[in-house]
């Protein structure tokens, strides 16, 4: 039986006796009133994606479907739905929020989920960091947050990275740049290092109950502590890769002390250079109901049992010193109550921990990252090291035969991007990849250096956003990349009317005599007021969008009956 969906008083009573209601008694939660709450499905919440040309049309159509502004969420435009997912009202409603969502008009996102990149506050034009970044919506979001910066969304997992990739492309984003690596282990850069890390763990999930059922039936306390190291390893390497001034969010979607407070007293412990920030909730989220980080959390069994402190640590699966709470550890205490923890009942969203540390840059005189901080004095000449060997699907700075003849053809300022080719594609990025990853020169451990002009030893996936392909010769434009490209192409338009878009939109393909005005073939942009409409010109004029993007050029223009094309 549906867990959530049967909703009865039975149904609370049996959740009232697991492990992880037991958890939030100790914590202090009104299990009454969160109870229910958390075992309810979430509204279907999203983001607005800034600055497209059309935003003021997909709030109308958020709207139609009853959709609110959170009023909290005051940094990022972002929407709440009166239903939850698999309970929609209608098929229209499921349809138009599909067909937003797959053509980067909104990102389906939970509330408590965007957080994280609001506490960082990044600086625009600074290099950002997600450290677990798949499946990509907190990476979307701080790309969003510094449209002059550049942020390295890391994900170690092959098959997660693809989703990362994908909303990714989905949004046109070109400041992003898509590297493969173990959290714990993160390649080195050059300096000075990386100005703004989230670093949102994995973990647990006990704050995510409205959407994963089967914790209920599978959490207990041994789960938390079993992610305790990684947790704390992967905020480690984090830490030493901030420069001195930085800002380092650790947040996770758990109740569990020892996930959350307990990881802040450890990274503090073996990051002596970093210091809490008191998360300052009421100017950044305005009416959002938080509730203080903890000092004092028990030792619990897997029943969620206090375990009675006795000056020894009681022998439970995974348990050791450094999860246990400051007086218990005989540590000095942080201001723990400086981070902040949200629960699902109390704003009906997500619950979610964040806590804020900044690299007091007094701790760091030499004014570059701790991992860039060399051990010893090098007592001979540094050595150059061998580059990486490249191959086809390596990414490299892209020819100037390529880039001139793009930019000629489309009538684009070249100097605009930094233009990277790999394979078949050229994909486009602003100046700070290449100017703070790409051209320097990074040093190794131990004083010796890889030369200028490649990631290496970064695990470089993707940089940028694609935005051209080579066919049979000819740059075309990629239908995910239009909306960046907008601004800033000048040529290979062909105006058309209402009549003629309205016809192709309904599955027609003129053939190139029959059409109204003369055209060459290749690949162009059809251009009928605001609307834009890639082509591809042969014998025929044939649109190179896809059905989505099509059907979302429907809606705007009433456009009910798809024809069969000719």
């Amino acid at each position: 039986m549906d867990m959530v969906r049967a909703a009865g008083e039975d149904l609370l009573e049996e959740l009232a006796e697991t492990p992880l209601t037991g958890l939030a008694k100790i914590l202090g939660i009104n299990v009454e009133d969160w109870l229910p709450v958390a075992s309810s499905p979430l509204p279907i919440t999203m983001r607005l994606t800034p600055r497209r040309h059309d935003i003021d049309w997909t709030r109308k159509m958020l709207e139609s479907i009853g959709g609110e502004r959170i009023p909290w969420l005051v940094t990022s435009e972002s929407w709440s739905m009166p239903f939850s997912k698999g309970n929609y009202p209608d098929d229209e409603s499921k349809k138009i929020l599909m067909l937003l969502h797959e053509t980067g008009r909104i990102t389906r996102q939970e509330a408590v989920s965007m957080l994280p990149p609001v506490v960082l506050e990044p600086k625009d034009g600074t290099l950002i960091m997600d450290t677990c970044a798949a499946p990509g919506s907190k990476a979307t979001q701080l790309a969003e947050a510094v449209p002059n910066g550049l942020v390295l969304a890391n994900e170690p997992s092959s098959g997660r990275l693809n989703l990362l990739v994908t909303n990714r492309g989905r949004l046109g984003i070109e400041n992003m740049l898509i590297m493969q690596h173990d959290g714990r282990h993160i390649g080195r850069m050059p300096e000075p290092g990386v100005d703004g890390i989230v670093v949102d763990a994995p973990c647990s999930g006990t704050a995510t109950t409205r959407k994963n059922r089967e914790l209920w039936r599978s959490w207990t306390p041994k789960v938390g502590r079993s992610l305790f190291k990684l947790q704390v390893d992967i905020a480690h390497r984090a830490a030493q890769l901030l420069v001195p001034g930085g800002r380092m969010v650790y947040s996770t979607c758990s109740l569990d002390p020892i996930e959350n407070e307990a990881v802040v007293c450890e990274i503090l412990q073996k990051c002596p250079w970093l210091e809490l920030v008191k998360v300052d909730s009421e100017r950044l989220f305005p009416g959002l109901i938080c509730h203080k980080g903890i000092s004092d959390w028990p030792i619990l069994n897997e029943k969620s049992e206090v375990v009675e402190w006795g000056g020894e640590i009681p022998k439970l699966p995974g348990l050791s010193e450094v999860m246990l709470n400051p007086g218990q550890r005989g540590i000095e205490s942080p201001d723990l109550s400086s981070t902040i923890r949200v629960h699902q009942h109390d704003n009906n969203t997500g619950g979610f921990y964040v806590a804020l540390f900044e690299h007091v840059a007094e701790r760091t005189p030499e004014g570059i990252a701790r991992s860039m901080i060399l051990k010893r004095e090098l007592n001979r000449d540094p050595q150059e090291l061998p580059r990486q060997n490249k191959n086809k699907h390596s990414t490299g700075i892209a020819e100037q035969e390529i880039v001139s003849q793009i930019c000629d053809k489309w009538g684009i300022d070249k100097s605009k991007f930094t233009w990277w080719h790999r394979g078949r594609r050229v994909n486009v990025s602003n100046i700070v990849a290449f100017e703070r990853l790409y051209k320097p020169t990074v040093t190794n451990k131990k004083g010796d250096f890889w030369p200028g002009d490649t990631f290496h030893p970064l695990r470089v996936i993707h940089v940028g956003q694609p935005c051209f392909t080579d066919n049979k010769g000819t740059w075309r434009t990629r239908q995910e990349a239009l909306e960046l490209l907008r601004p800033h192409i000048t040529k290979g338009l062909i105006e058309i009317d209402q009549e003629t878009m309205i016809s192709m939109l309904k599955g027609r393909a003129p053939l190139c005599e029959d059409f109204p005005t003369v055209v060459e073939k290749g690949s162009a942009i059809l251009r009928c007021g605001e609307y834009m409409l890639p082509v591809w010109i042969a014998a025929r004029v044939s649109l190179m969008i896809d059905q989505k993007e099509q059907d979302i050029l429907r809606l705007k223009l009433g456009i009910e009956d798809e024809e069969e094309e000719e």
